[in-house]
């Protein structure tokens, strides 16, 4: 099959109701004012790390209809709504909240992640729609501390210049940003990384889009305790302790 016939589109397989789902949804109301004119595929910093994520190819995809395709491809998982786009578009589209909304459809619908991106997982990191919270980041980005937090577009500096991330490759500040943006809000809480996090600024440092990692790991945290969760650390150092104290009676 050549490449022109793979991206053929099945018109029995279009949902012309999409579109008006889409803009029924908070956050979509200005969706079918697009025009295409890619402006914020131009300003979009996904896009500078690999140019096959495009936000006027999905807005065009949602518009024709291609409902499952739109559902499995990772942009729509991707997009940390950092506003770039929506700042640039001449038409007043917020694609940040046009993903948004898109997600929570997916999540409603109960449908899956592409095989493309699961297989960039692990297998017992498989993300499950129902435990996404979409809002997590917009409650980190208002936490003092946490208003940078959707100006990250998942470059990588971050992870190289951190001294955790030398002593076990888990703790890698990329990933753990990007947890937050997916809206894995239980997995962040839980994640060692947020209580082992030195706060050493060199992360700030090397970042392009000056996002204030530090600050950022101070807001979840604030989070994390009003909520109720504590370090998955401090049990293990209680628990530790317990048994010592048996073993001395």
């Amino acid at each position: 099959m050549s490449k022109n016939e793979e991206k053929i589109i099945k018109l029995n397989e279009l949902d012309p109701n999409f579109k008006y789902e889409i803009q029924a949804e908070p956050g979509g109301e200005n969706f079918t004012r697009c025009f295409a004119c890619g402006t914020c595929t131009n300003g979009c910093p996904i896009r500078e790390v690999d140019e096959k994520y495009n936000p006027r190819k999905i807005i065009r995809m949602a518009l024709l209809g291609m409902k499952d395709k739109v559902f499995k491809s990772e942009f729509v998982w991707l997009c940390s709504a950092h506003f770039t786009c929506f700042e640039s578009c001449p038409q007043g589209v917020n694609i940040g909240e046009i993903t948004n909304t898109i997600r929570n459809i997916a999540i409603r619908e109960e449908h899956h992640f592409s095989d493309s991106l699961n297989s960039s997982l692990n297998k017992e990191e498989v993300i499950e729609f129902g435990k996404l919270d979409s809002n997590f980041k917009y409650e980190v980005a208002q936490e003092n501390g946490g208003e940078s937090i959707t100006c990250c577009f998942a470059c990588g500096s971050c992870t190289t210049s951190c001294p955790e991330r030398a002593r076990d490759d888990r703790y890698n500040p990329r990933r753990f940003i990007r947890m937050v943006l997916l809206g894995m809000k239980e997995q962040v809480f839980q994640d060692p990384f947020l209580w082992l996090c030195s706060t050493h600024y060199r992360c700030s440092q090397r970042c392009p889009q000056e996002v204030n990692i530090k600050e950022i790991m101070n807001s979840i945290k604030n989070i994390a305790i009003r909520e109720g969760y504590t370090s998955p650390l401090l049990t293990l150092r209680d628990e530790t302790g317990d048994k010592q104290e048996r073993r001395k009676k």
